[in-house]
C-alpha cells in the first residue's frame, strides 16, 4: 500500500494512506497553493508509517497512568495530548488519530505558507 496524493482541481487534493483519507482544499495564491501542495507531497507518506511504529503503544489504554507514555512520532504526540486528560475513563490515543492527523497536516502547510487565505483538511468525521 503506497500512499496517494491526487490532485482534484487547481486548489483541492485528495490524500489516501491505507485507512487514512482526507481532503484538503486550500485558498490562496498560485505559489502558497504549489509551496502547501509540496509539502503535503512530501510530508504525507511517512504519517502511516510513522504511527504504525507506534501502533502498540497508541492502542494502550491511559485509563490510570501517572507517567505519561513517550511517543516519538509527531502525530502520535498530538494523539496522546488530545486524549491524556481523560486518563480517568477508558481511552486510548487511537480516539484522537483523524484529527491528529489532520492538525499534523495543517501545520505542515502553514509551515510553508503562513498567510494562506484559507486552508482546510477533512480526514473524515
Amino acid at each position: 500500500m503506497t500512499a496517494q496524493f491526487t490532485q482534484l482541481a487547481a486548489s483541492r487534493f485528495h490524500l489516501h494512506h491505507g485507512p487514512i483519507d482526507c481532503i484538503a482544499e486550500i485558498t490562496g495564491s498560485a505559489m502558497e497553493i504549489a509551496a502547501i501542495s509540496e509539502s503535503l507531497r512530501l510530508v504525507f507518506p511517512v504519517v502511516l508509517p510513522t504511527l504504525v511504529n507506534e501502533l502498540a503503544l497508541l492502542r494502550s489504554s491511559l485509563f490510570g497512568l501517572e507517567t505519561r507514555p513517550v511517543l516519538y512520532g509527531p502525530v502520535a504526540q498530538r494523539m496522546l495530548a488530545a486524549c491524556w486528560p481523560l486518563r480517568s475513563v477508558f481511552i486510548t490515543p487511537m480516539a484522537a488519530v483523524a484529527g491528529s492527523v489532520a492538525d499534523h497536516l495543517l501545520q505542515t502547510a502553514l509551515e510553508v505558507a503562513p498567510k494562506v487565505q484559507k486552508l482546510w483538511i477533512n480526514n473524515g468525521g
